[in-house]
């Protein structure tokens, strides 16, 4: 019988997070009604998505429209008051997502976007956005607003764009309407096209009779009126990647950062939140600056997570006064210890069987960050080539813009932090400056002497006003190409094998060794013992449980090849003229095998964002239809078909196994590694859901209550495992270790020490495990299906681990071990992973 008993008092520093994602249909009242379910659980803190007042409707809420405003629709102030009230009861902290980046630019939802409009740069937020602003027809600063679904002109002859007066809106009065738009006037303009504001029927109808009223009042605006496609070419406000209804903010300056974190910081002081996630800071002007003030802003007892995707060799800045990351990197950690390296080669030769062609990833990557550039960020590159011929004088704007092109796409990271403020360009910057100014020599495409000024202006090594913009500028351009190139391309075409392709990984390179793991983790532990670890996100492509039975197929490469050409030869009669192609067949197979059973409409629904993110069949700007309608046909005729559901049926049936075994694995491991553990809602069950919005499908979390009093009866093992289809041995998992976290904070904390522990024989591979501070130990095995099908089948051989000094109980399944050398077999006899507790503690 398992007792749940009082909790302890609630510290600020999380032992374990809980994600959950508000939307109008998920509110503050939902979440606080399963805070029985996760205390019992043993959370010990709600990690909560953006929570600030955002565009209407919206499901995620990134899309802030008024930062000082707790949103409406999912409780407004009281709703959030309420659930502090009912998660502290229970002993529960608060995390908080914020947005520091960008608000959503949705008029006239947005206050701070209305006052902009009506009153460009002079108003009360005409500063808070970051605008280049230029001149109007009529000498006013006017900024370009590409919101029309045709050119202005060709509105201006239909009737879909209108005068407007609205005396009972929470912003009343005149406007320009555009089916759900609307947009200010400013003040005076009226009259100064000659039509008169009090008269309200009055000039309504004469606008109405003559539709060049309304072409001269809207040149009177602090807004120039544009088809949406001019954006990506002209815009004149800097913008969240290329999402131009997500406009960044100039968080640098300090009235700035104030209004952004107005109903945040007195809610950290009064003890409504214990901590923040820090949504996309390489967005910033200064991400190192921005922390440095936010810790001075929340004091050194708020815990701060940053969401820096890392790439291969990089560290997260030591000098920064955060926790840690978000955990992407642990994620891909965990999953390659479970991905066999040797697959790389025979999976690289059947996309090429498939495809017909070899796939050179470093070009695809080059490739896709130029097309990035010049397809979405075409604004962005002109204005900062523009920068740069300011900053070194008698440069022509062409040869500004390729050098710039070339130096973008050769970049190593998502960016440097340089601070021309301060003069500081540290060592690390100077490295990835170096790296990327190598690789554009080597392609002698850029004169080298203009590349050493160029280097020369980025290393702060030649100062000046102009060259200082210049920097600033450039930094903020080279982590959206790399997001779009990459994370938003990349990982949608090379599709060898799916599993990997995921935020902060390497997709060229298969598996991670053991020895990876405990660097990582005894880094961790000296460095950041507080970093969030995750294996499943909001922004994850595949839930973990999919990533794991993924993984099981690189342990058996052959076998999939084979099974991939036996899918081709039944798919044949469902391939339409125009699609798919094969890379995108082999996603569909993989995407089946990872996330049956699936239903047609979510398969095609992501099939189809994922056809347009990798931009090669169709795309967001330019949709196939042809190819796209074949798409859909074909997900539906291949649904329908019994003998490839049988086929897929079968697979499904062989990897189930090992990988449910493999994603218990990487659950224990994340539970006990360095770090604080975060589960995505959900994800204590499994759950095989795919890219959002798939992942922000309803949980049922009276289901997981169920389960959870039933884990209470005293089952045995044995009974666990009996049900391992319903991921009860996940929830045993979670609930034993978060207890056993509660029970010991010592030895997870940040003095404990770090033990890699190894095993000796002839399966020592397939097993990770580590002691902490000498009272629990870990044991983890990896690449399950080599071990044998099914967990009964296991084949340890003569494996051996050595635990350390002390008598050890497993919590996972009672049974009793002392110090010494052990069989592998009889540590796992009975559960497929151990969680060994000391209990003769001094």
């Amino acid at each position: 019988m398992i007792f749940f008993g009082r909790r302890r008092r609630r510290p600020r520093t999380p032992t374990s997070t809980y994600r959950v994602q508000l939307h109008p249909e998920h509110t503050f009242a939902e979440v606080a009604a399963i805070v029985p379910v996760l205390a019992r659980l043993g959370i010990s803190h709600l990690y909560l998505s953006p929570c600030l007042q955002a565009v209407p409707g919206s499901t995620h809420g990134y899309d802030v429209v008024d930062p000082t405003r707790i949103r409406d629709e999912l409780g407004g102030t009281d709703g959030l008051e309420a659930l502090r009230a009912t998660a502290h009861a229970a002993g529960i902290g608060l995390v908080l997502d914020i947005v520091p980046n960008h608000v959503g630019l949705v008029s006239p939802a947005n206050p701070w976007w209305w006052d902009v409009l009506a009153h460009g740069p002079d108003g009360r937020y005409g500063r808070h956005l970051d605008i280049r602003w230029r001149e109007g027809a009529h000498g006013q600063p006017v900024l370009l607003l590409p919101e029309l679904g045709r050119p202005l002109d060709e509105e201006l002859a239909g009737d879909a764009l209108q005068l407007a007066h609205d005396p009972d809106h929470e912003r009343p009065g005149w406007r320009v309407a555009y089916y759900e738009h609307a947009w200010p006037l400013a003040p005076g303009s009226l009259a100064a096209s000659n039509l008169d504001p009090d008269d309200v029927a009055g000039t309504l109808a004469a606008v109405a009779a003559d539709r060049t009223r309304l072409a001269e009042l809207l040149a009177r605006q602090h807004y120039e009126l544009a088809h949406w496609r001019r954006a990506n070419d002209e815009l004149d406000h800097r913008r969240f990647f290329d999402v131009t209804t997500l406009g960044a903010v100039r968080i640098e300056d300090p009235e700035v950062f104030a209004d952004v974190h107005a109903a945040v910081l007195p809610r950290l002081a009064d003890g409504t939140f214990d901590g923040l996630r820090i949504d996309h800071p390489d967005g910033l002007r200064d991400p190192a600056g921005y922390v440095h003030r936010l810790r001075d802003a929340v004091g050194e007892d708020v815990w701060i997570v940053v969401e820096k995707i890392l790439e291969p060799g990089e560290s997260l800045r030591d000098d920064w006064p955060v926790d840690g990351t978000v955990g992407y990197r642990f994620a891909d950690l965990a999953l390659g210890l479970h991905v066999d390296p040797a697959a790389g080669s025979v999976f690289d030769d059947l996309q090429a069987t498939l495809t017909g062609a070899p796939m050179h990833r470093e070009t695809l990557i080059d490739e896709s960050k130029r097309a990035a550039l010049t397809t979405l960020f075409g604004a962005e590159r002109r204005w900062i080539a523009r920068l740069l011929t300011d900053a070194l004088p008698g440069l022509a704007l062409d040869e500004a813009r390729h050098a710039l092109d070339e130096l973008v796409v050769a970049w190593p990271v998502y960016r440097t932090y340089v601070r021309p403020d301060v003069g500081i360009a540290t060592e690390a910057d100077r490295e990835v400056i170096e790296h990327a100014a190598a690789r554009v020599r080597a392609r002698v495409s850029v004169d080298p002497a203009l590349l050493e000024r160029i280097v020369a202006l980025l290393t702060l090594e030649h100062r000046s006003e102009a060259g200082d913009t210049f920097v600033w500028a450039f930094q903020q351009l080279t982590g959206p190409a790399t997001a779009k190139g990459v994370e938003d391309t990349v990982l949608y075409r090379d599709l060898r094998f799916v599993a990997v392709n995921e935020v902060g990984s390497d997709p060229s390179r298969l598996g991670r060794s053991v020895g990876e793991l405990h660097a990582s983790n005894a880094a961790n532990q000296l460095t950041k013992p507080t970093t969030m670890l995750l294996s499943s996100t909001h922004d994850t492509k595949r839930s973990e449980d999919v990533r794991a039975r993924l993984a099981v197929l690189s342990q058996d490469p052959g076998s999939w090849v084979a099974r991939v050409f036996e899918l081709t030869q039944l798919a044949a009669p469902h391939r339409g003229t125009h699609g798919p192609t094969p890379a995108h067949e082999h996603l569909v197979f993989q995407t089946l095998v990872g996330a049956w059973p699936i239903t047609p409409e979510r398969l095609t629904d992501y099939l189809r964002k994922a056809a347009r993110e990798g931009k090669d069949a169709t795309s967001w700007l330019e949709p196939d239809a042809a190819y796209e309608a074949d798409l859909d046909a074909y997900v539906a005729g291949l649904l329908a078909d019994a003998g490839f559901v049988a086929a897929i049926e079968q697979i499904v049936a062989e990897v189930r196994e090992p990988g449910w075994l493999t994603s218990l694995s990487m659950m224990l491991l994340k539970l006990t590694s360095p770090g604080v553990p975060d589960v995505y809602q959900g994800c204590e069950l499994w759950d095989l859901s795919l890219v959002d919005p798939d992942n922000r499908r309803p949980v049922d979390h009276d289901l997981r209550a169920r389960l959870l009093d039933e884990l209470g009866t005293g089952l045995t093992p044995e009974q666990l495992l009996a049900r391992l289809d319903e991921g009860l041995p996940k929830l045993w998992i979670l609930h034993r270790a978060l207890t056993l976290r509660s029970e010991r904070p010592e030895a997870f904390g940040a003095d404990a020490d770090y033990l890699p522990l190894w095993a000796s024989g002839p399966r020592a591979e397939h097993l990770a495990a580590f002691a902490r501070d000498g009272q629990v130990v870990t044991i983890a095995p990896l690449q399950v299906a080599r071990l044998g099908p099914s967990f009964a089948t296991w084949r340890w051989e003569d494996t051996s681990l050595v635990l350390p000094a002390g008598r050890w109980t497993d919590r996972l399944t009672g049974q009793r071990f002392s110090a010494g050398p052990h069989a592998v077999a009889d540590l796992l006899a009975r559960f497929p992973v151990s969680l060994l507790a000391r209990e003769d503690r001094s």
